[in-house]
């Protein structure tokens, strides 16, 4: 696909020919409809997806396309539009969200500008949110049948900003300070001696940062000049808030640093305003930062190479009294989301800028990078990450939750005793540490699992590592910390009380089933592991809540009965 720089001569061709001879599997011109603005909206979403189904390109608005020479060509587009809002619709109305790029180009003739709408096509196929779609092949964009649904889910028509090649000479783009903070960082990691002592050319080639005597977009990004990074890569910015509150902030910084400074940057505000907890054991004392060094660090890495540089957006890290919000531009890709992102396979966007910083040993290919943001919280008993959509950007929290002393030297002494707990452990754990139980359900939830994962998760701590204790049977069974974990972790008077509230907690269980369905006598006690006795003992308390019996003997089963007002 070519570059949206590439366009702008090809209108000089307006004088010998018409725009459909320019026409070509990634380019189009079409003509603004001043009539009608929902018009130009349906049009620029049918070409979107008509693009991006066929590999990527751009469509240029405002240029007639069977008028020759320019001044007759060129009717331009008005010069007020919302760029945002446009792209806002672009992706509410396509599924899965497309991010379109949106350019204006100023030219001398109509109203004196143009509209380049550009797409890629990374997650193909696309259609539009009533299920319609369309590709281009040629200078065409025909329906998207089923055929070629299918021809198209096992092709790759992937595009990757970042391996695209800067034709400039190398040595004028890159940035001494960028490469001294590499080094660093290669050092911090302990990367092998040949590579740490190669000369810098060398070290560029050998990571695939060079392609000849030119930068790659992504050695650009890592190794470049500010103000080189600002002018070939005007979509990347990182910026710093420091929250007062929602609305008022304190402190502010942002720039075009290539990664390693303003990660450095980053890292460096946060130094100064991390709270640190100093905790007694036995002749040491060990500091604890609110937040994880691991979890900065890893969560800013994951922002950097995972945005989206297709479109402009920053990457925003606003510092609140009582917690981290970090933004970066893109939505999920490639079947992640919100519910699955701890364990899903990673799913890199810019793939080549992945691959230079793996072979800086800088990130971590495998999926590394959020699981070990979990750890790093959950393993000082502080409340898990969560991530979620927004528009055009992913969002990570990160809450200012205290160091809970206990819990840290509760795992330290299991992995003494050859204990080794994973993160899934860590969550249902954390879990338990702010509510009574948990159940099936609830644990595929906590730890983003499925059914058999979250049953086979709560039987290991259960029967193996006997941290958990099981109650009750069938559908109905929950889990609670076990008396020697909750012991460590809440003290004794905890573990009593948790005793005492057995039948509460088994009320509001059978509550909770009778929302759904009857229940007989039978189907408690396999529950319960009562008694008969005991189950009608217990149940003849819940009349108050409108539970009551239909029917007599072997059939009898209980229902709760709508409340009215």
């Amino acid at each position: 696909m070519r570059s949206v720089d590439e366009i702008e001569p090809l209108l000089d061709q307006l004088e010998h020919c018409i725009a459909d001879d320019l026409e070509d599997q990634d380019l189009d011109f079409k003509e603004w409809d001043n009539r009608s603005f929902n018009d130009n909206v349906k049009k620029i979403i049918h070409m979107a997806i008509c693009m991006a189904n066929g590999g990527g390109g751009h469509v240029v608005y405002g240029v007639a396309d069977k008028v020759q020479k320019r001044i007759n060509a060129i009717r331009g587009v008005p010069s007020d539009l919302d760029l945002y809002a446009l792209q806002q619709r672009v992706y509410e109305k396509t599924d899965p969200h497309l991010s379109a790029v949106f350019k204006l180009i100023s030219v001398p003739e109509g109203t004196g500008t143009l509209l380049v709408v550009s797409v890629t096509g990374e997650m193909a196929p696309y259609t539009n949110t009533d299920g319609s779609a369309s590709i281009r092949k040629g200078d065409q964009c025909i329906p998207l049948t089923g055929s070629l649904r299918k021809e198209m889910v096992g092709s790759s028509v992937a595009l990757d900003i970042t391996a695209e090649i800067i034709p400039e000479e190398w040595t004028s783009l890159v940035s001494a300070a960028a490469l001294e903070k590499v080094r660093e960082k290669m050092v911090e990691v302990s990367v092998p001696e040949d590579l740490l002592n190669m000369d810098d050319l060398n070290l560029l080639k050998s990571i695939g940062a060079l392609k000849g005597r030119y930068f790659t977009k992504g050695g650009l990004l890592i190794f470049g000049k500010s103000e080189a990074i600002q002018r070939l890569l005007p979509e990347y910015r990182w910026a710093y808030r420091k929250m007062r509150n929602d609305t008022d902030y304190i402190g502010r910084d942002e720039g075009y640093q290539p990664i390693p400074v303003a990660l450095h940057e980053l890292e460096r505000y946060l130094a100064t305003n991390n709270p640190i907890i100093t905790v007694e054991s036995g002749l040491f004392h060990q500091e604890f930062s609110t937040y994880p060094k691991i979890a900065i660090r890893e969560a800013l890495m994951n922002a950097f190479t995972h945005r989206d540089y297709r479109i402009f957006g920053t990457v925003m890290l606003k510092q609140y009294p009582d917690k981290l919000i970090l933004t970066n531009p893109g939505s999920f890709i490639g079947g992640i989301n919100s519910e699955n992102i701890l364990h899903h396979p990673s799913v890199p966007r810019n793939h080549h800028l992945m691959e230079l910083l793996d072979r800086l040993h800088l990130v971590n290919r495998t999926n590394m990078g959020v699981p070990r943001i979990y750890r790093s919280l959950l393993i000082e008993g502080k409340e898990p990450p969560s991530y979620r959509e927004i528009g055009n950007s992913i969002e990570l929290n990160l809450i200012a939750s205290s160091l809970f002393p206990d819990f840290k030297k509760f795992i330290s002494d299991l992995s003494k005793k050859g204990v080794s707990l994973d993160v899934d452990h860590l969550l249902i754990l954390q879990y338990l540490l702010r509510h009574e139980q948990i159940d099936t359900h609830i644990a595929m939830r906590v730890a983003q699992r499925g059914q058999d994962q979250a049953r086979e998760l709560l039987s290991n701590l259960t029967n193996d590592l006997r941290l958990l204790e099981a109650i009750g049977r069938g559908k109905g069974r929950y889990y609670t910390l076990s008396k020697i974990t909750s012991d460590a972790l809440k003290g004794k008077m905890s573990y009593e009380r948790q005793i005492n509230l057995d039948d509460e907690a088994v009320k509001m269980r059978i509550l909770t089933l009778l929302r759904d369905e009857d229940l007989t006598n039978k189907d408690i006690r396999d529950m319960t592991g009562w008694d008969r006795k005991k189950v009608y003992s217990i149940v003849k308390q819940l009349e108050s809540e409108g539970v009551v019996m239909l029917g007599i003997g072997r059939g009898a089963k209980y229902t709760l009965l709508p409340k009215t007002d």
